[in-house]
């Protein structure tokens, strides 16, 4: 090997050096950045319940409330909290999917792991026996296979969605993240929405006690 050939080879080297450890830190961060599925998912269930509690008296006491904050403030309050629930119910929606690939993410990096482990020892033995055989064998792992495997008992739908999110964002190392930030994302502008409603509720109905 020639001087230019090894230090192309060497910048080759430290390039794929250099971009999987920051990929390896992206990932790192994606993942830490699922912690804050938690305290979201509290905040929006605690101002949901809120919602329907409050809608709940409202509609109770109607007759002794539309006196003093008036019938059209009254409508308004009563389409501000529904509103509320609703985008409450939509992040709870994002909320579960976030949730959902968080866990599945999880165990998969849990076993994923042993089991790599396990094919890279009998793959050592294969190639040893191939080489003294003098024969070439393909022993990686076929990826197009797995996922066949994985998505045959799925629905066509979810088949669709999974193909068409892998032919996406195929070259892309954060792959296996990018759902689930898409859903936080969803989760975070919704649970802003609902809190919005809310205190705009609160505004009508003060506002019209007042007058």
């Amino acid at each position: 090997m020639t001087q230019p050939q090894k230090t192309d080879a060497l910048l080759e080297w430290n390039r794929l050096n250099r971009e999987g450890a920051e990929n390896a830190i992206v990932s790192s961060m994606f993942e830490a950045s699922s912690a804050a599925i938690e305290p979201i998912e509290a905040f929006v269930t605690w101002l949901l319940v809120g919602a329907a509690a409050v809608a709940s008296f409202l509609l109770g006491n109607s007759d002794k409330l539309v006196p003093i904050i008036g019938s059209r403030n009254f409508l308004w309050c009563g389409l501000l909290l529904a509103a509320s629930c609703v985008f409450g119910l939509l992040a709870k929606a994002f909320l579960l999917k976030a949730e959902i690939g968080r866990r599945v993410g999880g165990a998969v990096a849990e076993t994923l792991p042993v089991q790599l482990k396990k094919h890279e020892e009998t793959e050592q033995q294969i190639k040893a026996a191939a080489q003294q055989r003098g024969m070439g064998l393909d022993t990686g792992i076929r990826m197009e296979r797995v996922i066949g495997e994985f998505v045959a008992p799925m629905p066509w739908f979810v088949k669709w969605l999974i193909k068409r999110g892998l032919k996406k964002n195929s070259g892309n190392p954060q792959i296996a993240y990018l759902p689930r930030i898409k859903a936080m994302n969803r989760l975070s502008f919704f649970g802003l929405l609902q809190a919005i409603s809310f205190l705009a509720f609160i505004v009508v109905g003060f506002v019209g006690a007042a007058t």
